[in-house]
């Protein structure tokens, strides 16, 4: 393939990272396209218009300009306490050169050229981009040419693939509460401290209290609790659990504290309730 030797390793950059959970990089944007894989951790990311849970082993694509942060759960780390990904990075420039190079692939490229959208890749696609990345992590930059010019035949392939989220019109207020509610309603069942939700959206704990008054008129712990008492409602509907056991679950360690809050918010007991949705 005599194109591969047209095309230099300086054309990408190969980021190959493992760093504690505190370390993590606020809402960010750049002018490069972006492939990240994440190869330890867990939690919520922001991308553009959408905040969902990510899990190890993710794949996703990212193009230029749209904003976009990894909040990882601090109790989901390697053997070292750190999370690990590989992030590649490259220019619209090199896909455009590569297809003039190699008219055969046009179109194909051409479908990341017109991406207008992150996207999460599933299934066998993703298995192959997992392997080819990993494949890179051991090479000195000029080996991973090949590499890299296989990568971008399959990460052109976005049939099989979600979209994972596109350009947001949310203020950046708006793109940290929902990152806050997202992740409550991943956790709300465990323990979730102050010290956790302030350092998993990058604020001190008296910044994240002012933000939440301000953005909810709210403290977080009536935020958080306002959610779980919304949870226990659909329970007491829509399950056959025990009242206790509802509270357990919903992240209420004591059950005289759910029913004083339940009764509060609703004007009635939790098993006032359930006796009258019966």
């Amino acid at each position: 393939m005599n194109y591969i030797c047209t095309m230099s390793s300086s054309a990408f950059i190969f980021d190959d990272v493992r760093i504690s959970p505190d370390r993590q990089i606020d809402l960010h944007s750049g002018h490069a396209w972006e492939l990240s894989y994440i190869l330890t951790g867990s939690g919520t990311r922001t991308i553009g218009n959408l905040t969902e849970p990510f899990t190890q082993g993710e794949v996703v694509l990212i193009p230029p300009d749209i904003p976009h942060v990894w909040r990882f759960n601090h109790d989901d780390v390697d053997m070292d306490d750190n999370i690990g990904n590989i992030s590649i990075f490259f220019d619209t420039s090199l896909i455009q050169s590569l297809m003039n190079l190699i008219p055969e692939i046009s179109e194909s490229f051409g479908r990341i050229v017109r991406l207008d959208h992150a996207v999460s890749y599933a299934g066998d696609r993703r298995r192959i981009i997992q392997e080819l990345m990993r494949r890179m992590q051991g090479m000195v930059p000029e080996q991973r040419v090949p590499l890299m010019i296989e990568l971008l035949v399959e990460i052109s392939d976005v049939s099989g693939a979600r979209d994972a989220g596109r350009k947001s019109t949310l203020t950046r207020a708006e793109q940290r509460l929902e990152a806050v509610r997202v992740y409550c309603a991943c956790n709300y069942s465990r323990r979730i401290g102050l010290d956790d939700i302030s350092r998993y959206v990058g604020m001190n704990k008296s910044a994240f209290c002012t933000f939440m008054r301000h953005c909810t008129g709210m403290t977080y712990s009536e935020y958080l609790n306002d959610m779980r008492l919304a949870k226990a409602k659909e329970m007491l509907r829509h399950t056959e659990n025990g009242i206790a056991e509802i509270a357990l679950d919903c992240g209420f360690q004591n059950v005289t504290y759910f029913n004083r809050l339940f009764k509060r918010k609703y004007a009635c007991t939790p098993k006032e309730m359930r006796v009258s949705i019966q």
